[in-house]
């Protein structure tokens, strides 16, 4: 009797939502997105379409507002003790999982006949449980260390259930930190945080968010079709929430080029698309509606994989060579003259500034330390940044002279994101991304402890100065800027926004801090 009440609800939702993308009466918004699929489970998953479909399709303590800060969703209110180190959470007594005909078919036979689509605290128990055990491996797992019992789990020193993080009764959740630390809730709006129902999950067998039969959701959205990466996404009918979806159907479309995509927009397949500055300022709609984030700092990124770049003095050869004026202007940009993404809130007194005694002094240094006698490395660009860096290579060359060497790579956006990302690189000219708000994970992407090393950085004050700046008195913003501005790992020439470009008419997105919290409940089309 369940397998066919399943097979049923299974007919009538791929009739009612699965048929067309046009179908009469049910509005539809289509976005082209960074990235592709991957697990859908949120403890995991990374970067890209995925990171997206997660943050629509679940739920957790909070969601970020339009300007990023703490909003109430499946906890209606909490309370923070006076020493700041213990958040008491109280869940919507409502809220619910949406099991889907094609996970309710394909599990029918092993989930519990009493199930309980009932959102609990248990459920966020068991997520921060399992975000923090090193068999997940969960690439963000250190951003929850600071939760009381979290260091010994991910040294293996103690059990996932040992974590300090209980639930009081069904609905009050307590959570206990070993220091204060001022960007915890922005830590819990992120996927790592969101719920994970336990009886749900074990039924999956190992496979839990690898398809849509091993999904469950909690949020203002579903996943009912994922392949080749085209995701498509229904209004949750169990929502209960604050965030209730406005549109019935977001199609979202990863891994577009940027060309493929303008196209699309500009004929009128696609509602709207995330593009870099300089492709959305290329786009002939009528009045378009944009939606910006200063959340990139273009710059030349040094890998310290490479054993010559691995030493600072040659770094610093590089950052006194030449100054970025011309190769801003030429580009028609304004200098950074700052260590981060506008995003973070960062202050100016960082400027380039060329010095060809100092940058001989230091490539001096560095070969003598290297015992060699010349240098070669190649420097990867996009397409459009070509020629004005063959300019600016010029007078790199002047002030380094013949015995170190830089020839010019041209790749796809595509391709430097691929490679940088793999490491295989020596110099790129590259737009690093602060991925929220947290300055610690804009810095921890520099160390060769992070997962998502984009330079792989290896040195243990670094790594330390980082893990402090989560703690008031411990490590400023400034203090933090100044140490990574003298560690030459990234020259900064110039700020640039992430674009969700949007036909006329298209309302209610957020992006608060970049291309990788795009949240869609909101969104609908006149």
């Amino acid at each position: 009797m369940k397998r066919a009440l399943a097979i049923f609800l299974c007919v009538a939702v791929m009739a009612a939502l699965f048929s067309g993308c046009r179908k009469k009466g049910v509005s539809a918004l289509y976005f082209a997105v960074p990235g592709g699929g991957g697990s859908f489970d949120p403890q995991i998953v990374e970067n890209g379409a995925a990171n997206l479909v997660v943050r629509n399709c679940f739920e957790g303590l909070v969601y970020p507002d339009a300007n990023g800060d703490p909003e109430p969703a499946a906890a209606v209110s909490w309370e923070v003790s006076e020493d700041k180190r213990v958040y008491t959470f109280h869940l919507r007594e409502n809220a619910k999982w949406h099991l889907s005909a094609t996970a309710a078919e394909d599990l029918g036979d092993v989930l519990p006949k009493n199930f309980a689509p009932e959102v609990t605290a248990d459920d966020f128990v068991f997520a921060l449980q399992r975000a923090v055990d090193p068999v997940t491996r969960s690439p963000q797992a250190k951003r929850l260390s600071n939760i009381t019992g979290a260091a010994e789990i991910l040294a293996g020193s103690a059990k996932p259930e040992t974590l300090g993080v209980k639930a009081k009764d069904a609905h009050t959740l307590v959570i206990t930190l070993v220091r204060a630390e001022p960007g915890f809730l922005e830590t819990l709006s992120e996927p790592l945080c969101m719920p994970c129902n336990r009886v749900f999950f074990e039924a999956t067998g190992g496979r839990y968010g690898l398809r849509i039969k091993y999904l469950i959701a909690n949020g203002p959205f579903y996943l009912t079709k994922f392949e080749d990466n085209t995701f498509r996404l229904a209004k949750n009918p169990d929502y209960t929430g604050p965030h209730a979806a406005k549109t019935d159907v977001i199609w979202l479309y990863g891994g577009k080029e940027e060309s493929a995509a303008i196209e699309s927009l500009t004929n009128g397949d696609y509602t709207g698309a995330v593009l870099s500055e300089s492709a959305a300022a290329s786009v002939g709609l009528k009045n378009p509606v944009a939606t910006g984030a200063w959340d990139l700092l273009r710059g030349f990124l040094f890998n310290c994989k490479n054993e010559d770049l691995a030493n600072e003095e040659l770094r610093a050869a590089f950052f006194y060579a030449s100054g970025i004026s011309e190769l801003c202007k030429a580009n028609g940009k304004d200098p950074a003259n700052a260590v981060c993404p506008k995003t973070l809130g960062t202050a100016d007194g960082y400027a380039v500034k060329a010095d060809p005694d100092a940058a001989a002094a230091h490539l001096n240094a560095a070969l003598k330390a290297l015992k060699k006698t010349d240098v070669a490395f190649t420097l990867l660009c996009e397409p459009q940044f070509e020629n004005s860096l063959r300019y600016f290579l010029q007078e790199w060359q002047k002030s380094l002279g013949i015995h170190c060497g830089v020839s010019l790579e041209t790749v796809t956006a595509a391709e430097m994101e691929k490679r940088v990302r793999a490491g295989e690189y020596d110099i790129a000219f590259y737009p690093v991304r602060a991925e929220d708000r947290s300055p610690v994970s804009y810095f921890e992407q520099f160390s060769a402890l992070s997962s998502r090393s984009i330079c792989s950085y290896a040195d243990e004050d670094y790594d330390a100065a980082v893990s402090a700046l989560r703690f008031p008195g411990e490590n400023t913003f400034s203090d933090m800027q100044t140490r990574f501005w003298n560690a030459h790992l990234l020259l900064p020439v110039w700020h640039e926004q992430t674009v969700l470009l949007c036909r006329a008419g298209v309302n209610g997105v957020r992006m608060p801090g970049g291309e990788d919290r795009l949240y869609l409940f909101d969104a609908y089309s006149d």
